[in-house]
């Protein structure tokens, strides 16, 4: 009889209702319209135009698209409350199971909203700012004005 009310304590204290049916993670896929786009999540490189990572619910997470020449995106990955949580209640009226394993301990009382994440980087061609020295030689009287100040440069130092 020990043993089984030892037994039944220990499971109560180790588990709340929301860790034990949904876990303390999610596995989440996420893709670019576009195959060479580099994604990174919390800046850690996860694939090359699409991926799949597993998040853990007690941390936050910011989901990142970069290519060359176009602005990055990013976009965080937003948690909503994971009702089942609240079975914990009829366990110990919630108050190992809800706020110490599923709150503090696992954060497995919240869930991620999305499993599924499309990011695409702003590749318009409006967004991306020239580097700033080519941007200088496209203007021709400024590119001619500049040639001859190095020839002159260069004819004095002769």
């Amino acid at each position: 009889m020990k043993k089984a009310i030892s037994l039944l304590a220990t499971i109560t204290l180790l588990s709340g209702c929301a860790s034990i049916f949904h876990g303390i993670s999610q596995q989440v896929a996420i893709r670019s319209n576009q195959p060479d786009v580099d994604l990174y999540v919390n800046e850690a490189f996860i694939g090359r135009g699409n991926g799949i990572t597993t998040f853990k619910k007690k941390k936050e997470y910011v989901i990142t698209a970069r290519k060359e020449g176009c602005m990055p995106a990013s976009i965080p990955a937003s948690k909503s409350f994971d009702a089942t949580t609240l079975l914990g209640m009829f366990i110990d009226f919630g108050i190992i199971s809800i706020l110490v394993v599923d709150g503090a301990g696992t954060g497995a009382w919240r869930k991620f909203d999305q499993t599924s994440f499309v990011i695409d980087p702003q590749c318009d061609k409006t967004l991306v700012a020239p580097k700033p020295v080519q941007q200088l030689l496209r203007n021709k009287k400024l590119k001619n004005k500049i040639k001859k100040k190095i020839y002159k440069y260069t004819d004095d130092a002769r």
